[in-house]
């Protein structure tokens, strides 16, 4: 955490700032860098002045674990101080000073290059301001200097959306004043010694730029980033501090208020959760326990050409790996490689894709009806219907036609995979891989731990997850693994509360008001209604429940008895593409009449009178037993951490990522004791509903966590002072039962 000088034979510094890996403003770093851009300007055998980064990047911006320190906004203010005296000390360095752009300036490290007199970039460096993507915005003078260098149409979605800027638009907009042909250092030495000094501070804001921003710009920028960004409060924060930029007040007046916003946010709960969010991506990645190095991914094989297993084959071959597509039928296959030319013809119409690069996508395919052709794949993920025979069936067809090191994979979104692993010689080489439909376009990958996977197994699975840029966690081989089991509390709630008065589209508000992407029922529109329901036919048991799937059943029922399964199903007859809860036109829906009717004859049935709901309660019946399903995850061991569980929801279910997760939601929103509390009081009324009334099936979602109720206790006794910043009560109260146990052993 330094930097470093070197004082060249033409009289050009070039202070180096050094930080692996990505070169963050840490504190120690900054106190650095003042100290050798003040020894630099005092001494005469300096001409002029180059800061650039050490290895692949400039520098990625502050050094965010130091944020979860900060304790009020005085320290805020100390550490904004401090790096704005550095840029204060370089905007008015009477030498010139040039930032040599040699990789990516990422938040703190663009606005530390915008404090430089000038910039020069490598062709393949870009620039962005990424902080409202943590719930922030740029504080170290970053809204101030920008709207002095580059137009409002560029600046705003740079400080709205985070979206980075290539070299070229960054000089089209002014932001660079050259892009290096060659050597970042001795082009930019050469501009810097041909230069004079040009401080940012002193530019004013164009006309321009400031008549679009007073003339209603401001105004139309917040309202569309308030609409994509449903409930953050970041970008009302921004425009403030360009409303100060724009208008008469000094520089110094601009950098004062954007401070006073950013200790708003840093303080808030919003950014606290889209940092938690951040790190836990990262943290995601790590496995307790596994050393092995994965195994090379050279090619694949995918057994199943419908639309999972096309979706996955996209998701290799776009990243350059061969793929060899099995299924049983020619028409099966022909069919599948359909879809999947489908979708590069559609992103060549659309511009975002050559021909040319279509065309070398398809060749990486070889589609086949022959188990034999797998016999050089280092990886197959078997992509079938869920039906326990036939896995198995192919699994032994697998055993028999690959190499002994080949890793043989499961997309299977609920069958125990234990049991599909056992038709295998080598049973080590099984996981699951629970990719999410369309799995070219769904970012999460759950990949499922079995009892006897190998170290090296695990570890090649969640490289083929890195590999893929899928948000990739480790889960436990339970029913559902974490994100079905946890939706299913979810979905038979959103039932429960409309069968006792609660309007579908009430349910449906309620739920989208939250932040979720849609609602429940869309949702099961969407995924299919008759999914569960076949399920049930099967096992020859309708009233059957698992984790991933409970009662009430009588409206789905009815629905899938009426071939309406949702947006799969259309109605000629109504001129609907798709019929289920909602009549589907289109991308237009309503609820379905019918629906509504069949939902007046189940409450005559079932002897219910309606009653009206409050919106605070189908919150609370929704997320709360789908926050304590969370708890029994950990508490049974089938996920690492609570952060892992974070992930599932917000990038596989739809979670908003300004509550951070559901885990996050429940310990710093609502408040652990809270969600207990009202816990209690669903569980006896759910309970006195199916003991009272022979129509309603058992549940027990809302019986606490053993684990949710020692994190309560925990929390009253103190623990929670005690617990580092950023770590999960839950966590916390994890390790110490872990260490517990083991002491006991001793």
């Amino acid at each position: 955490m330094t930097t470093h000088v070197n004082v060249r034979p033409d009289g050009v510094a070039v202070i180096t700032l050094d930080n692996a890996p990505v070169n963050s403003l840490a504190s120690p770093l900054v106190v650095s860098l003042e100290e050798s851009i003040k020894k630099v300007t005092a001494d005469t055998s300096v001409k002029a002045i180059l800061i650039t980064g050490k290895g692949a990047l400039f520098c990625g911006g502050a050094e965010i674990t130091e944020f979860a320190q900060m304790k009020n906004q005085a320290e805020v203010d100390t550490m904004r101080g401090r790096l704005s005296s550095v840029m204060d000390l370089i905007d008015g360095c009477p030498k010139t000073v040039v930032a040599a752009i040699n990789g990516p300036a990422l938040g703190g490290g663009l606005e530390l290059a915008m404090a430089c007199h000038y910039r020069l970039g490598s062709a393949k460096a870009n620039v962005a301001l990424p902080e409202v993507q943590l719930g922030l915005l740029p504080g170290g003078q970053g809204t101030q200097r920008l709207l002095r260098l580059a137009p409002l149409e560029v600046a705003l979605p740079m400080l709205l959306t985070g979206a980075p800027q290539t070299m070229d638009k960054a000089m089209k907009a002014g932001i660079v004043d050259a892009i290096a042909k060659a050597d970042v250092v001795e082009e930019a030495a050469q501009l810097a010694l041909s230069k004079t000094p040009a401080p940012v501070s002193k530019r004013p804001v164009s006309q321009a730029t400031r008549f679009k921003a007073l003339g209603g710009g401001l105004d139309m920028a917040l309202n569309q980033a308030t609409n994509q960004a449903k409930g953050m409060i970041a970008p009302e924060a921004i425009i403030n501090c360009v409303r100060a930029a724009c208008g008469t007040g000094s520089f110094q007046e601009g950098v004062a208020v954007e401070g006073k916003e950013f200790g708003k946010l840093l303080f808030s709960v919003q950014s606290k959760a889209m940092r938690h969010v951040f790190f836990s991506q990262r943290m995601a990645g790590k496995i307790a326990g596994v050393k092995a190095p994965p195994a090379p991914i050279k090619k694949v094989g995918i057994l199943g050409a419908g639309l999972m297993g096309g979706g996955i084959a996209v998701c290799f071959v776009q990243k350059g790996v061969p793929v060899v597509l099995k299924d049983a039928k020619q028409e099966w296959l022909d069919a599948g490689m359909k879809n999947i030319v489908a979708i590069w013809t559609g992103q060549v119409k659309r511009g975002r894709l050559s021909e040319q690069k279509a065309k070398d996508y398809i060749a990486l395919i070889k589609p086949t009806l022959k188990f034999e052709d797998f016999a050089d794949c280092d990886l197959i993920i078997e992509a079938v219907p869920e039906i326990m025979s036939l896995k198995k069936e192919v699994f032994l067809e697998l055993d028999k036609h690959t190499k002994p090191g080949t890793l043989i994979c499961t997309n299977t979104s609920g069958l125990n995979i234990d049991e599909i692993a056992s038709t295998l010689k080598d049973p080590s080489r099984c996981m699951g891989t629970h990719f999410f439909s369309p799995a070219n376009v769904m970012q999460l990958l759950e990949n499922v731990r079995t009892a006897k996977a190998s170290e090296q197994t695990i570890a090649t699975c969640m490289a083929m997850g890195k590999l893929l840029s899928k948000q990739t966690v480790l889960v436990g081989n339970c029913d559902g693994f974490v994100g079905n089991r946890m939706i299913a509390p979810y979905a038979s709630e959103a039932k429960q509360v409309i069968e006792e008065g609660a309007t579908i589209e009430q349910v449906e508000r309620v739920a989208e008001e939250f932040g979720m992407a849609m609602g429940p029922m869309s949702l099961g529109d969407l995924v299919g209604q008759e999914l569960f329901w076949k399920q049930r036919k099967a096992a020859g048991d309708m009233n059957k429940q698992t984790k991933t799937y409970m009662g009430p059943y009588e409206l789905v029922d009815w629905l899938c008895e009426n071939n309406r399964f949702g947006l799969k199903t259309p109605d000629p007859k109504i001129g609907a593409t798709g019929r289920g809860i909602f009549i589907h036109k289109g991308r237009d829906k309503a609820v379905d009449p019918e629906v509504v009717a069949k939902i007046e004859e189940i409450r005559k049935l079932k002897g219910v009178t309606a009653r009206k709901v409050t919106d605070e309660e189908i919150v609370e019946r929704l997320f709360f037993p789908l926050i304590n399903e969370g708890f029994r995850i950990l508490e049974e061991g089938f996920a690492q951490r609570s952060s892992d569980i974070d992930i599932v929801y917000i990038f596989g279910y739809g979670f908003p990522p300004v509550k951070g997760g559901p885990m996050f939601y429940a310990e710093n929103y609502v408040g652990l004791p809270k969600i207990l509390e009202r816990l209690k009081v669903y569980a006896a009324e759910a309970k006195k509903r199916y003991t009272t009334n022979k129509h309603y099936l058992p549940v027990d979602y809302f019986e606490p966590s053993q684990l949710l109720i020692d994190c309560v206790q925990a929390e009253q006794m103190g623990m929670k002072a005690k617990v580092p910043p950023g770590v999960p009560m839950v966590d916390a109260v994890l390790d110490f039962k872990k260490k517990q146990a083991k002491s006991s052993k001793l």
